[in-house]
This record gives C-alpha cells, sequence and structure tokens, in this order.
C-alpha cells in the first residue's frame, strides 16, 4: 500500500468515526429517558449512561458509534503516525491504536457490566490525551504544511480538559465508589460528567481537524490529484 492511499485511509477513518460518534450521541441523547424519567444532559450525565443497554433505549446505536469511533480512531493514528518520519510516531502510533481499541471496548462493554467498562473507558482517557499530546508536540516540531501549527492549541485544551476531569473524578465524592458509576443523586451542574463529555469532544475535534487539514493540504499539493 502506497502513502497516498494510507494518508487517504486514514483522512477518511476519522471523518468516518467522528460522524459516527456524533450521530450515535446526538440520536440516542434526544431519545433518552433515564431511570428517574429524566432527559440526558451532558452537564450532569456520564458519556457511557447513553450506551447503559438497561436505562438508554437507544443503547445499541451509541455503542456501535463507539466500536466504530474506535476503530476508526486507531486507524487515523496507524495512518498519521506512518506520514510522518522519527521515533517518537512509534510511541503515539501505539498508544493511539491502544486508546482506539479501548475505545471500541467500551461499546461492547457498556456500563450495565461496570468493571470492565470502566477499565476500558480510563484506558482509553488515559492513553487517548498521550496520543494527542505527543502527536501534537511531534507535528508541531517539523513545520511540516500538512500540519498547521494551531492543531497544537486542540492539543493543548484536549490535555487541560484531562487534567481537569482525572482532578474532578478523583475529587468528587460521588465517584469514591465505582468509578464512572451513575450517581445516586445529580447536581444541576456536575463538573466531572461535564468534563469527561469535554474531553471526548476534544480528542474527536483533533482527530477530524487533523484528518480535514491534512486532506486540504494534500488536495493542494496534488497529492491526491483531481480528488
Amino acid at each position: 500500500m502506497d502513502a497516498r492511499t494510507r494518508a487517504r485511509i486514514a483522512q477518511v477513518a476519522a471523518i468516518v468515526g467522528v460522524t459516527a460518534l456524533a450521530i450515535g450521541s446526538v440520536v440516542t441523547g434526544l431519545v433518552y429517558t433515564g431511570s428517574a424519567g429524566e432527559s440526558y444532559s451532558p452537564f450532569d450525565h456520564w458519556v457511557s449512561e447513553l450506551g447503559q443497554a438497561s436505562v438508554s433505549r437507544a443503547a445499541p446505536l451509541f455503542n456501535a458509534g463507539l466500536v466504530v469511533g474506535g476503530l476508526c480512531f486507531a486507524i487515523f493514528v496507524v495512518g498519521l503516525a506512518s506520514s510522518v518520519p522519527g521515533r517518537l510516531r512509534f510511541a503515539w502510533g501505539a498508544t493511539g491504536v491502544v486508546a482506539g481499541v479501548a475505545g471500541a471496548l467500551v461499546g461492547l462493554f457498556p456500563m450495565d457490566d461496570l468493571r470492565p467498562h470502566a477499565t476500558a473507558a480510563l484506558t482509553f482517557f488515559v492513553l487517548g490525551w498521550l496520543t494527542v499530546g505527543l502527536a501534537s508536540i511531534d507535528l508541531a516540531r517539523r513545520h511540516d504544511p500538512r500540519f498547521p501549527r494551531w492543531l497544537g492549541v486542540i492539543g493543548v485544551v484536549v490535555t487541560v480538559c484531562f487534567v481537569l476531569f482525572m482532578a474532578s473524578l478523583f475529587a468528587d465524592g460521588r465517584t469514591t465508589g465505582e468509578v464512572l458509576a451513575a450517581p445516586g443523586a445529580r447536581p444541576e451542574i456536575w463538573i466531572a460528567s461535564t468534563l469527561e463529555w469535554a474531553v471526548v469532544v476534544a480528542i474527536a475535534g483533533w482527530a477530524l481537524a487533523t484528518a480535514l487539514a491534512w486532506r486540504a493540504a494534500d488536495r493542494r499539493t496534488g497529492a491526491h490529484g483531481d480528488a
């Protein structure tokens, strides 16, 4: 497989993965009714509550979006890493693959089976932000016109969101039992769940922005011919 084909596959994978996650999240959120009869809100519900089969009636759709999104993220990172030289790419390429697979496992093991679900989710969050952070540093230092430096700003946002999320996760008394379990009582604005959504959106935004910038640069240079 030549470099042009690998680039195209990686770019399309990012677009498909983010789209699948977005559709699954929005549609499932719109029809969600919680165990207390409440509507879904990212400000007081975990991301994965959309995929809780015993509560969320459109859980299969959301979980399918996670599986597709996670696997597509892994494919995207592999293609991205293969497009640049240097040793650092092997580090963030490897963490990206594991993070993507972990994201897919979050969909395969929904909140109804909390222990493997929490393990997969935390693996995704930890390795996901490391992937974005290392990749952002690697791409920024190369002055590669395919990857403008403003992508690094998104990488910083991902890192900040993740650090704040983990701090809130372990400081919040609602999560001292089973981490990432649905709380017994919900505040109107729950910082932990809001930051969890921020991390997911930021990682997805980085992947999509990187893929689109890369694709646009390839088109400008004629790497994709008339595509």
